[in-house]
């Protein structure tokens, strides 16, 4: 049994939570809104008040957060987990989507107080951390990465270990980029489609089955052809704004070309435009349809 502190009860984090209690872990969950987190304490988690009181004394600390604001008031404010009194080699576990320069910043934060620092992003939807079968993308010291493996192994189906710190996190920000370019061109092909007088079921298969297919357009194009969509929302289309924006910046970074990226960025942006912007990314298409005069599908 390993103790771990875990950051974060969203949809995504409350299925990898509750794997960790499965395979016989003691967790203790912190949740900036504590009610939220009231039915893993039923599940077997404890609850903190503070990111603080989660990570003292643990071997250790995960975090799933929305954004780089929400990962630093966590790890360094007042009452962040470098505030607790951690245990030298406590391991330090980054699954969020965040900036790489805030990660490599965080890396040298748990560095300098002798704490082992793992970016793993994490790919997934929160039916497949439910699961516990999430594409788990590795930066960090081999010998850490495998001292973590079966915790890993609690959430994932696959672990790939990509380099040094930051590496797992440069990989998922270029998914993330690509991910939300297959569900901007999507969701323009649909509308298309559908302004040509196209059946969108007829659509939604053949791009499915065709050279254009891809997990991306398989799950989406059925959602967007029946115009139905998850409940509650899986994926919003802040949070692919907010990506994209990671994405795009650090891949420019490196001197590499995401003209794409910012096109795909432009067109998630349409859903704030229209106040929509946290329903869910298959909603785009509705965005697209206001946004040229078009009636949303009751």
């Amino acid at each position: 049994m390993t103790k771990i502190a875990f950051l974060g009860a969203g949809n995504m984090g409350q299925g990898m939570i509750r794997n960790f209690l499965r395979r016989g872990h003691e967790v203790t969950v912190y949740n900036r809104t504590l009610e939220k987190a009231r039915q893993l304490e039923a599940d077997g988690a404890k609850l903190a008040r503070t990111p603080r009181e989660a990570a003292t004394g643990f071997d250790a600390v995960f975090s799933m957060l929305t954004n780089d604001e929400a990962s630093r008031a966590c790890w360094v404010g007042v009452d962040g987990v470098f505030a607790a009194n951690l245990n030298p080699g406590t391991f330090v576990i980054e699954c969020s989507t965040l900036s790489n320069p805030w990660v490599l910043e965080l890396s040298r934060l748990a560095a300098a107080r002798n704490l082992r620092f793992l970016d793993c992003p994490v790919a997934g939807r929160p039916d497949v951390a439910a699961a516990g079968q999430l594409n788990v993308f590795v930066g960090g010291n081999p010998q850490d990465v495998e001292a973590v493996r079966p915790l890993l192994d609690s959430i994932s189906k696959k672990i790939t270990h990509f380099g040094p710190v930051g590496t797992g996190n440069a990989f998922k920000l270029i998914y993330n980029v690509m991910g939300a370019i297959h569900v901007a061109a999507l969701a323009e092909g649909m509308f298309a489609c559908e302004a040509a007088g196209i059946d969108l079921a007829a659509a939604a298969e053949a791009f499915s089955i065709g050279a254009t297919g891809s997990p991306h357009v398989v799950r989406h194009s059925g959602y967007m052809s029946r115009g139905t969509h998850e409940n509650p929302v899986q994926f919003s289309g802040r949070s692919r704004v907010k990506d994209i924006g990671y994405g795009v910046a650090f891949i420019e970074g490196v001197g590499a070309q995401a003209v794409i990226g910012h096109a795909a960025q432009e067109v998630f942006r349409q859903m704030g435009d229209h106040d929509m912007s946290d329903l869910n990314d298959s909603e785009l298409i509705d965005t697209l349809r206001i946004a040229h005069g078009h009636s949303r599908p009751k």
